[in-house]
């Protein structure tokens, strides 16, 4: 992010505020979130840990994807 925000705001162009907003958080930060959760089932293998390891992965994605739904749904329902 350090990376980012220095080229863009020191170096190249001027990129709108907005611009640099949505890049940082929301493109950047995703690889920051889905780097420690790689990192935390890495560990988990690693320690020997199998079945935790795998219900983590496993269940961490069918939990996010319930999460997406319901929150799609409320949306839907409050449009």
């Amino acid at each position: 992010m350090g990376f980012f925000f220095t080229l863009v705001a020191d170096r190249l162009w001027t990129v709108p505020p907005e611009v640099q907003l949505f890049v940082a958080v929301g493109f950047l930060g995703s690889y920051t979130t889905f780097s420690t959760y790689e990192l935390d089932a890495a560990n988990l293998l690693r320690s020997g840990q199998l079945g935790k390891a795998g219900l983590y992965w496993v269940g961490s994605a069918i939990a996010g994807m319930l999460c997406l739904q319901a929150g799609a749904l409320l949306a839907q329902r409050f449009r």
